[in-house]
This record gives C-alpha cells, sequence and structure tokens, in this order.
C-alpha cells in the first residue's frame, strides 16, 4: 500500500521561490507588522452593533502582490446616565413632586442639544409618557429624528413636617366629601 502526503514546503512556503538573503524585518515574507492609526467617520445616529466596512485597510495577504482585505469596524456605544436608547428614540425619566403632578407645572428635560422645557398638565398621573419630536437621535435609516420621551415619575414623600401632614389630612377629608 502506498500513501501519498502532501504538505506546503517548510522552505519557500509554496511561493515556489527561495529568497538567499531574506531582508531582515520581514524574514523574506514580504510583510512587516505595524501599527497603524485610521480615522473612522461614524454616521449619525448609528446603532449599536453597526459593522462598517473600510475597503483596503484590513490585513495584507500572505501571497505576495495581493491587495490588502477590508476591515470591519463594529460600533458599541457608552451608555448616557440621562437616557435610554430604543433605536432613534430616547427615554428619560423625570421626577414630580405631588403638588406639580396635581396643579401642573414646566419642567425642564436634558436633550441631546441641551435642556427642553416641557408643559406638565394638571392632574398628570404616575408613569405618564411625553413626547418631544425630533429631540431624539438622527435616523440612521433615512431622514429625520427620533423622539425623546419623557417618562414622569411621581414622588411621595417618606416623611412628613407636621404641617405637611396636617394640609394632607386636610386634602384627604375635601376628597371624601
Amino acid at each position: 500500500m502506498t500513501v501519498q502526503h502532501i504538505t506546503i514546503c517548510s522552505e519557500c512556503q509554496g511561493r515556489g521561490t527561495i529568497i538567499d538573503k531574506p531582508c531582515g524585518e520581514c524574514g523574506g515574507s514580504g510583510r512587516v507588522e505595524r501599527d497603524e492609526t485610521i480615522e473612522v467617520t461614524i454616521p449619525a445616529g448609528a446603532e449599536e452593533g453597526t459593522v462598517l466596512r473600510m475597503k483596503g485597510q484590513g490585513l495584507s495577504s500572505r501571497h505576495a502582490g495581493a491587495a490588502p482585505g477590508d476591515l470591519l469596524v463594529a460600533v458599541y456605544t457608552a451608555p448616557d446616565p440621562r437616557f435610554e436608547r430604543r433605536g432613534a428614540d430616547l427615554w428619560h425619566t423625570a421626577r414630580l413632586e405631588i403638588p406639580d403632578a396635581v396643579l401642573g407645572t414646566s419642567l425642564d428635560v436634558p436633550t441631546l442639544e441641551g435642556r427642553a422645557t416641557v408643559k406638565i398638565p394638571q392632574g398628570t398621573q404616575a408613569d405618564s409618557v411625553l413626547r418631544l419630536r425630533g429631540k431624539g437621535l438622527p435616523n440612521s435609516r433615512g431622514s429625520g429624528s427620533g423622539s425623546l420621551f419623557v417618562r414622569l415619575e411621581i414622588a411621595l414623600p417618606k416623611q412628613l413636617s407636621a404641617e405637611e401632614r396636617k394640609l394632607y389630612e386636610r386634602l384627604r377629608t375635601l376628597a371624601r366629601k
């Protein structure tokens, strides 16, 4: 029985030529590893996990004269404590004191450009959501921007002063009439 085993030549690595005096830097491979800084432009509103292809910026081929490959860059964003991201929309939670929820007020909320004032209508309930159109992230799949949604929480006092207690008891009496 005859067995044939084919392997790549350890001398030329399958190139078909042997270099008598190989370069000291590359050892005859024709490739030198070095660090390089590449500037990447991330499109506005790019979503988490978006992959950008940088043509010709990847590793070079093992074969002499072949073009380098593409570099793939995955986009991951740092969290912003002010917002939760859902696509191009942003969500923010704001706390309201009971009198502000009952009587209505104006509230300053953060946006990507600074702050915006929103009107809180009287009788606002806990977990109500207000929408600020166009105050989210740019839409990565088209034109326009997402919205900023503001979820309202009602802050209940944990401790009351004697005067506050009397006022709440008076309100309870009025509400039961």
